[in-house]
């Protein structure tokens, strides 16, 4: 029988698992589908540009709605997006994998604790932290565009609602796994279950 806190760790475990494969999945099929969810409207805008021969400044519309075959035609024909693509969805496979991994230590939390750490302390943080600092960094970037081009720039505060949400769940997932190893560590020592 095993105890209670093993328990909770396996419950964490199995979480993990989930959010893995569900994560994998969803990017394996349609990263595109993915993106729209998350994506915020970005139907219209409207950017003041330089000024015409004239000195008027001008407005110019901006259409940003592409649909799901347009979009797929971008993929094939762009040099730098196609592979990127195609890499993405190797990676989310990758993932997919990783979450179906994680049904190994349910069966025996012991001998397979190491992939735990991996899977559930090792990846969510170093993912997290990597997404919070690309967060972090296109806010900088965006900020110094828009103080070089002056007053007439647009200035992108927001960050990707994808990355955001993708990162605060890594940071979960670490955080939540990092108790079930701490409140089990003594029993792993002890070789118990």
């Amino acid at each position: 029988m095993r105890s209670k806190s093993t328990n909770v760790l396996q419950g964490i475990v199995l979480l993990t698992g989930i959010v893995y494969i569900v994560v994998g999945f969803s990017f394996y099929v349609s990263p595109y589908r993915v993106f729209r969810l998350f994506s915020s409207s970005v139907e219209t805008r409207t950017v003041e540009s330089a000024a015409d021969y004239e000195g008027r400044s001008v407005k110019t519309d901006e259409g940003a709605d592409l649909s799901s075959d347009d979009w797929l035609k971008q993929i094939v024909n762009d040099e730098i997006i196609s592979p990127l693509y195609y890499v993405f969805r190797v990676f989310a496979a990758l993932l997919l994998v990783s979450g179906i991994a994680m049904i190994m230590p349910l069966f025996d939390p012991l001998r397979y604790r190491g992939l735990v750490y991996y899977n559930g302390i090792i990846y969510p943080f170093v993912s997290a932290v990597s997404m919070f600092l690309f967060i972090h960094s296109q806010k900088s970037i965006n900020m110094q565009i828009a103080t070089e081009a002056g007053k007439g720039a647009v200035v992108w505060q927001v960050g990707h609602m994808i990355m955001t949400s993708l990162a605060i769940m890594f940071t979960m997932l670490f955080v939540l796994t990092a108790i079930g190893l701490i409140v089990t560590r003594k029993q792993a020592k002890q070789g118990k279950e």
